[in-house]
């Protein structure tokens, strides 16, 4: 294995460099490539890999190594240093790749603020060294829980860390990221103070989170990961005030933050708080847990629309259906950018096929990927086995034995199959085996135990649609994981063999590897491959939608032009527009209807859309991402003479 620090090669089994004494990055046994530290098995093969035998967590400076978190060794103390130095390898190589991009670049982040309660009495009462010891530990914590959703750690303030979530890496869901992050940090100081009071050191260990959602100007990043962040406003200060103003063993997080995530967790409402340096108080949320399975909500609470301009879509995914119960399967390909009405459309289409009644029941299965499941194996086949199987997404481990066995029971021919497929499906879902079913994997290398997986999944998935003409809809393919893309390219074929249609909901991403499935989809025989690419809506299908929101056809036509101008023709677009119209007292309803409460010459473009804008806009390559920052300097209208002649002068560029 080759060094990663000094290049130089060492024996498979090295767990440290032999030259220069640093960790070797962990790697997966059966075929080699290199594994998250936490991951349970291998993205590349799917070989499960053993609990316990990850290693350590790569520190690329010179200073004093730490133990992982869940060593159970003491620690030495963590500078900011060597918490950057620990960021995962591939984390570290999306930040490095992004070090020359992002120099004075405006970002909307969410910033996280963890901090020990009462750390000054603790303290006092220990020990120096061993009082390092345990925030070091702290501090690791809440390092890995920030990695592990591609947050990065910008300060160390006292016994604090402050992390933040959409820059330099812009994700559209960060603020999400952050409070999954934050529960996480809260869960493994739980686990982590157990652990302190076993060793009879620092009872009562504790620590409280406060997040914000605002913007920040980011510097430089140096190839040593070194980061420096300049903070716009008050959105580091007041993450910091909240996290003051946060109970114990708990997160708590303001209005911005909140718009963002109300529709993902269960929150309590704590009213608004006095912050110091503000002249007016500020709401905040308690955020109590996630929702199980809760999809992000789109759309404006208490107005609603008919769908507009997808009527031909809907009639292509209906004559599907009609194929589908007539016994031809087939696959269907939904593509377009975020925002132009993939979701929408797919609700519709269900709506429409239960409204058809009981002549030919339709059985409707659904799986999901998200955005930080990417690395995940086979995240996306245990959601689709989870909805096959019927058990919500809070379902307990007895729940879901129980109803893949009933399930098993109902469409297997015999005991026997029923028993192999619920041997390799159960292990695939995490669950303990009863002895006879684990033997049946026990001494299962990584091929052949993902071989058994795919073998069960295909036979469970027919024997389903023998009993019901099935339609299984993948939402999100751009961020399946790997493991999960290989399953499904084994399974693609059945389509031709069965009633069964395979649904991909996806952006145009043709770079990620659940673009793969698309690809494949074209070349299967025997299958009627549909591909469905959403445009953005028309003016006039825009203007319509406008009016069934707002319940009005004579919308002052600046206000009107503002909308469309802003949307083009992006319908989540229109409605985060006039949401935030009616958010800034802009719009008003008055006397039943909407109206104008003041001027609206210019709007700033919505932050719910920022995160989904600014995430495209970091994939574009180096060169057209600087020509068009520079493009948004001159202005929305320009001669392409003139962004030359600015190309020019900046950067000696212009051709």
């Amino acid at each position: 294995m080759r060094c990663p620090s000094c290049t130089t090669e060492n024996r498979p089994t090295a767990r440290f460099c032999e030259n220069c004494g640093q960790p070797l990055p962990r790697t997966c046994p059966n075929c080699g490539e290199t594994v998250a530290p936490t991951a349970r098995f291998c993205g590349n093969c799917g070989f499960k890999l053993a609990p316990g035998a990850q290693a350590p967590t790569a520190i690329l400076s010179s200073g004093p190594s730490f133990a992982t978190a869940d060593a159970g060794e003491p620690t030495r103390a963590v500078s900011l240093d060597q918490l950057r130095r620990a960021t995962p390898q591939p984390l570290a190589q999306k930040i490095l790749a992004q070090r020359d991009r992002i120099e004075g670049e405006r970002k909307l982040v969410t910033a996280l603020f963890a901090d020990i309660v009462g750390s000054t009495a603790l303290a006092e009462a220990m020990d120096p060294e061993d009082w390092r010891e345990v925030v070091s530990g702290a501090h690791q914590r809440v390092s890995q829980a920030v990695y592990r959703y591609e947050g990065t750690i910008a300060q160390l303030l006292g016994d604090g860390v402050l992390a933040f979530f959409g820059a330099p890496l812009t994700h559209e869901d960060d603020a999400e990221r952050a409070v999954r992050s934050a529960l996480e940090i809260l869960a493994a100081i739980r686990s982590y103070a157990d652990e302190l009071r076993q060793r009879g050191t620092a009872p009562n260990f504790q620590m409280r989170v406060g997040l914000n959602t605002g913007t920040v100007v980011v510097g430089q990043i140096g190839s040593d990961l070194h980061m420096e962040y300049l903070a716009i406003g008050d959105t580091v200060n007041l993450a910091a005030r909240i996290q003051s103003a946060a109970d114990p063993d708990t997160v708590l997080i303001s209005d911005n933050t909140y718009r963002h995530v109300s529709s993902l967790f269960e929150l309590e409402d704590r009213g608004r708080i006095p912050v110091k340096g503000k002249a007016e108080s500020v709401q905040v949320y308690r955020i109590l847990t996630e929702r199980k399975g809760a999809v992000r909500v789109r759309g404006i609470a208490g107005l609603s629309s008919p769908m507009v301009g997808r009527q031909r879509e809907l009639s292509t995914l209906m004559q599907a259906i009609a194929d589908l119960r007539a016994g031809k399967g087939g696959i269907v390909t939904i593509s377009g950018e975020a925002g132009l009405g993939k979701s929408r459309l797919m609700a519709e289409w269900r709506k429409a096929v239960r409204l058809e009644g009981d002549e030919s029941p339709v059985r409707w299965v659904e799986g999901r990927c998200l955005s930080y499941g990417s690395s995940v194996a086979y995240h996306l086949g245990i959601d689709l086995l989870r909805s096959l199987v019927g058990v919500p997404a809070d379902a307990s481990e007895q729940e879901i034995h129980t109803a893949l066995r009933r399930s098993l029971e109902e469409c297997c021919g015999t005991a026997e199959d029923a028993q192999e497929i619920h041997a390799f499906l159960g292990h695939m879902l995490g669950l303990n085996l009863e002895e006879e079913a684990a033997a049946r994997v026990k001494h299962l290398d990584g091929p052949a135990l993902q071989n058994r997986y795919v073998a069960s999944f295909k036979s469970y998935l027919k024997a389903l649609t023998r009993i019901a003409p099935t339609v299984v809809v993948v939402e999100d393919i751009h961020w399946a994981d790997p493991s999960s893309v290989e399953l499904g390219l084994n399974v693609l074929p059945i389509a031709a063999e069965e009633p069964l249609v395979f649904v991909f909901v996806t952006r145009p991403d043709r770079d990620t590897a659940g673009w793969r499935l698309v690809a494949e989809a074209r070349e299967i025989p025997g299958v009627s491959a549909i591909e469905l690419h959403l445009s953005p809506l028309t003016e006039g299908d825009s203007q319509l939608l406008i009016s069934h929101l707002l319940e009005v056809a004579a919308l002052p036509d600046p206000v009107r032009e503002i909308i469309l101008a802003k949307a083009e023709g992006n319908p989540f677009y229109v409605e985060e527009v006039i949401r935030m119209l009616i958010d800034r007292g802009g719009l008003q309803r008055q006397d039943g209807a909407w109206a104008v409460t003041r001027d609206l010459a210019s709007i700033d473009i919505p932050d719910t859309l920022q995160g989904v804008i600014m995430a495209r806009i970091d994939r574009l390559p180096e060169d057209a991402k600087r020509m068009l920052q520079i493009a948004s300097v001159i202005g929305r209208r320009f001669q392409v003479k003139v962004l030359e002649m600015v190309l020019r002068s900046t950067t000696g560029e212009g051709s």
